[in-house]
Formats: structure tokens, C-alpha cells, sequence
């Protein structure tokens, strides 16, 4: 499977810029740390180029939208795979100005929790889009905020060896790390809860972003604990593929059919897992993984419930996104080593 994987992000070189999501764009970057290296770096500089004067990327198909800072951590990717002072240095000013942006003009209470406006900028679009719609709202998103925490440890990790001052930088880090436990954690769930700053609430249903947190180091162990109890104990179910996107309160025949299961955000939590020491529970999100797309091949979601019948595969096939996943988890993954260091 892995080499079926190779085949089909190199045969996705150059094909970043023809992405129709940011996520899409993010997972097939992780596979180019293994094929198109140098094209990679080239379409981060072309994606770079787009910034505006207030330092957001807005999003290729939704320009009202702004881009995740996903492009810190494929940058620290990359030069983990291939260091290169120059590359890094090119677009260290441009990357931490993208995290300026976030913290500048999406934090209004000032409390390290900057907040999404439209579905487009969080890491499950289509969750957010079936209680928001189109957009407009102000919400703190665990899941998002997961992202710009990991983003934030790669662009230190990258100014560091650029001898840069990283002040401000691990200030906003620390803000966000506070703000996700002080604020948006909550203890009769054992999960970060996303938060409505307009309607001044936290949002109801259980989804695998919230767990995402665990993915940036951001809970201290004995929440980790807690948070990864409640992770198997609701998510880890027999009769779904691991991981469903989120889970029903209530269940009906004809709404687990539309349940889920996405690759990059089963990376994710698998790299979360490991962070923390959650071994054998990564060993099966990764086997589950691998026997999903094994059996149904290369799509970019799945349906999540184990259906008797033959393809559980949601769109085109083939998927190259998919496929870097694949890829990147055969190859192990670079945070691993850098996790480890921190244990």
C-alpha cells in the first residue's frame, strides 16, 4: 500500500496549487516531504506571496475566509527532512507575520484564543458548516487552535535555528496553551470544548477536533489522561472505522450513515496519541487506518460505520491527499523524533 501511496503524490507533483481545500493542501504537502521536495518549497513561496497587508492567506475558493497557518508546520516538515538554512530563512518573516494575523485581528478578548469567522478555516469544515452555515460567526475552536499551537512550536523550532528572537512568539504560545485548558476545557466531558464569543456559549456535540489539543502538546499529562479516557471510551467503537469526525448524541439508522472518517485528522490524533505515551491506542488508530484504505483504497473521507457492503469510499478515488497520509504514517512520523525528545 505504501508503494500505491508514492505512486499517486508523485504523480501529484506540482499539484499543490490545484488543491480545492487548505486541508487537502496541508495533508498532500506532508507527502512531498518524500517526493517533490523542491516544488513544495517553490508553491509555499507562490502561497506566501498572497499575503495580504493585515498578514492573513485567504483561503484559494473562499477569499473571505483566511488560510490555517498549516504553511509553519509543512515548512518545519520539509527542512526536518532536508535542512536548508536558506529555505527557512526566505520565509521566516512572511510565516510569523500569518501568526501575527491570527493573534492581531481574530483575538478581540485578548486571551491567546483567536476565533474562526467561516467554516473554511477550521480543520472539519463540515461540521461547523451543519450549525453555522456560510459563516460570520466567532467561534474558539479546539480543533483550530491545536493547529495554531503545533504551528507555533514549528515556527519557533525554525526561528530558533535562525537565531531569531522568539519573545513574542512563545507569549503567544503561552496564551493560547493557558486560554485552551483555563477557558475551553471542560471537566464533565473530559474534552476542550469549542466556544461561541457572539452567543456567549460553549457548543454542544462531540467531535475529533476536540481531542486535536493532545496533537500540540497542550494538556498537561493528568488531563491528557483524562482526555484520552474519554477519546477510546467514545470514539474507539467496533462497529466504526477509527476515527469518526464526531459522534451522535442521538443515533438513528439514517444519521450514522453520514458519519465519517477523516485520514489527515486520524494522522493527527495518532501523532497526539504518541506525543503522550497512548502506544497502543495509536498502534490501533494506525492499523484501523491502514486496514480502511487498504481494503476501499485512496478516498478523501470514508463512511465510518463498518458496512457489510463494498465501498465505504466518499468521493474520487485515487485521492493524493489520502495517499501523502498513507505515505507519511509508512514512513513514520518526523514529530515522533521530536515528541521524544521532549518525554
Amino acid at each position: 500500500m505504501a508503494q500505491a501511496a508514492l505512486q499517486i503524490v508523485q504523480s501529484a507533483a506540482g499539484g499543490l496549487q490545484y488543491c480545492t481545500s487548505a486541508m487537502e493542501q496541508y495533508a498532500l504537502g506532508l507527502g512531498h516531504a518524500y517526493t517533490d521536495h523542491a516544488g513544495a518549497w517553490d508553491w509555499l513561496q507562490d502561497a506566501l506571496a498572497s499575503q495580504t497587508e493585515q498578514g492573513n492567506i485567504p483561503n484559494m475558493h473562499h477569499p473571505q475566509a483566511s488560510t490555517p497557518p498549516f504553511h509553519s508546520i509543512l515548512a518545519w516538515y520539509w527542512w526536518k527532512k532536508n535542512p536548508e538554512a536558506a529555505r527557512i530563512e526566505a520565509c521566516y518573516e512572511t510565516l510569523l507575520k500569518t501568526h501575527a494575523y491570527w493573534y492581531e485581528q481574530r483575538d478581540p478578548r485578548e486571551l491567546g484564543l483567536p476565533c474562526i469567522h467561516f467554516a473554511e478555516e477550521s480543520l472539519w469544515p463540515e461540521c461547523l458548516q451543519a450549525i453555522y452555515g456560510a459563516g460570520g460567526f466567532q467561534v474558539q475552536d479546539p480543533g483550530f487552535l491545536a493547529l495554531l499551537c503545533r504551528a507555533n512550536e514549528c515556527l519557533a523550532d525554525l526561528g530558533e535555528a535562525l537565531g531569531k528572537d522568539l519573545s513574542t512568539l512563545l507569549q503567544w504560545q503561552e496564551l493560547t496553551v493557558f486560554g485552551l485548558n483555563e477557558d475551553l476545557w471542560d471537566d464533565r466531558t473530559n474534552t476542550y470544548r469549542p466556544y461561541d464569543v457572539v452567543q456567549a456559549k460553549r457548543l454542544p456535540g462531540l467531535y475529533l477536533s476536540n481531542y486535536l489539543p493532545m496533537w500540540a502538546g497542550v494538556p498537561d499529562q493528568e488531563q491528557a489522561e483524562r482526555l484520552g479516557s474519554s477519546l477510546v471510551k467514545s470514539f474507539f467503537r467496533e462497529e466504526y472505522w477509527a476515527l469518526p469526525t464526531q459522534i451522535l448524541e442521538e443515533k438513528t439508522a439514517e444519521t450514522e450513515t453520514k458519519l465519517q472518517v477523516s485520514p489527515l485528522l486520524n494522522r493527527l490524533m495518532y501523532a497526539g496519541l504518541i506525543r503522550y505515551g497512548f502506544v497502543e491506542n495509536a498502534r490501533y488508530l494506525l492499523k484501523k487506518t491502514a486496514q480502511m484504505v487498504g481494503s476501499y483504497g485512496f478516498y478523501p473521507a470514508y463512511q465510518a460505520l463498518m458496512h457489510p457492503y463494498d465501498n465505504i469510499g466518499i468521493g474520487s478515488g485515487n485521492d493524493a491527499g489520502t495517499a501523502a497520509v498513507v505515505l507519511d504514517l509508512s514512513n513514520g512520523l518526523l514529530e515522533k523524533r521530536s515528541f521524544e525528545q521532549h518525554w
